[in-house]
């Protein structure tokens, strides 16, 4: 098995990756935007792999933005370790 590094920063979530699909901010979001495009990512859990919108009051996964490696982490900040 290789190891594996990430180099912790501001915006680099080295921790395991957020792929829950039930959020509480999206879900009030939408209650408050039925019809939105995006919920912006203020509304939802940090480090979530997905963007959301609103179909008639409720969140629905629009894209999915990071890919998850097998460990289950933010692929691209995970790098072997040399």
């Amino acid at each position: 098995m290789h190891r594996m590094r990430c180099s912790y920063g501001a915006n680099l979530p080295c921790g395991k990756a957020n792929s829950d699909r039930y959020l509480s901010g999206a879900e009030a979001w939408c209650r408050d935007h039925p019809n939105a495009d995006l919920v912006p990512r203020f509304a939802i859990a940090w480090g979530n792999i997905y963007n959301w919108g609103c179909a008639d009051g409720t969140p629905k996964v629009i894209a999915q933005i990071e890919d998850i490696d097998p460990r289950g982490f933010v692929a691209r900040y995970w790098k072997p370790a040399d």
